[in-house]
């Protein structure tokens, strides 16, 4: 029973999301984002970029993407969020960091409720960067049913079930963090994962 209610809920995020594969394993969005982290590392280190160690995150990212990429061993970049809005000046931007870009780790809608605008021209800049975009899904209450982040260009995100979904959450109460990918990063993902 149990194994059936975690497979059903799976492939309902899944579809939600637009991901192909699924772990339960992070046990909060903060455990999400450090597992997401390092299947990233992971995907670089296996194709021969191990270099590729610097993670852009802009100033208006959840307060703790900054901690779990430090914690992952990533070298954090912090950026205005206006660059965002201007796509030349952004390529520039990513232009400086060459085969050490790692990802860009981003909010979306960000902290203050902004959805950046062109976010698949932003996705699709940091992947000809030879990057991959971490999306903090802290505020997907704000896009269930009519955004999937999956088919945007996200490589990987984390969502809050205990938030977006709503289950008891807060003076000890449970929360779950699982993370979503796509079949780029799947090998990396914790186990149980599907």
């Amino acid at each position: 029973g149990y194994m059936e209610l975690i497979q059903k809920t799976g492939d309902y995020l899944k579809t939600l999301t637009g991901f192909q594969h699924i772990s339960f394993q992070p046990n909060s969005g903060a455990t999400g984002e450090y597992a997401g982290l390092l299947c990233i590392k992971k995907y670089h280190e296996e194709n021969g970029d191990a270099q590729r160690k610097i993670c852009l995150i802009p100033k208006s990212a959840h307060g703790t993407n900054f901690a779990s990429a430090a914690i992952a061993n990533l070298d954090v970049k912090v950026f205005e969020d206006s660059l965002l809005n201007d796509l030349s000046e952004f390529n520039q931007y990513l232009s400086a960091f060459q085969d050490k870009l790692a990802c860009l780790m981003i909010t979306y809608p960000n902290t203050n409720g902004v959805f950046q605008r062109d976010i698949n021209l932003i996705t699709k800049a940091v992947h000809e960067n030879g990057g991959l975009v971490y999306m903090d899904g802290a505020n997907m209450n704000a896009l269930v049913g009519i955004f999937q982040p999956g088919k945007v260009g996200f490589d990987v995100c984390h969502l809050n079930i205990h938030k977006t979904f709503c289950i008891p959450h807060g003076g000890g109460g449970p929360g779950l963090g699982p993370i979503l990918c796509n079949n780029k990063l799947q090998p990396y993902l914790p186990f149980p994962s599907n």
